[in-house]
């Protein structure tokens, strides 16, 4: 058990879930890249999709964590 002020273990989770989705992101530009040399336009276009969906989550995970941060969410 920690002594984390709830508003900081949010920050912690939304910093995490931001990492997370970038990571996604990269991830899916390598699946589309693969694809790609695979001649699969169908699979490039799903992948693409996926990273600009994630590029969408990412940014929005960052304004949340800013607003938490702003609030004195991590001490």
């Amino acid at each position: 058990m920690t002594d984390d002020h709830p508003t900081e273990t949010e920050s912690r989770a939304t910093l995490a879930a931001l990492y997370r989705i970038l990571e996604d992101a990269r991830r899916y530009e390598e699946y589309a890249k693969v694809a790609q040399h695979a001649y699969d336009e169908e699979l490039v276009d799903f992948f693409r999709e996926l990273q600009e969906e994630s590029r969408r989550l990412a940014e929005r995970a960052g304004k949340l964590l800013a607003q938490r941060l702003a609030d004195g969410g991590v001490h």
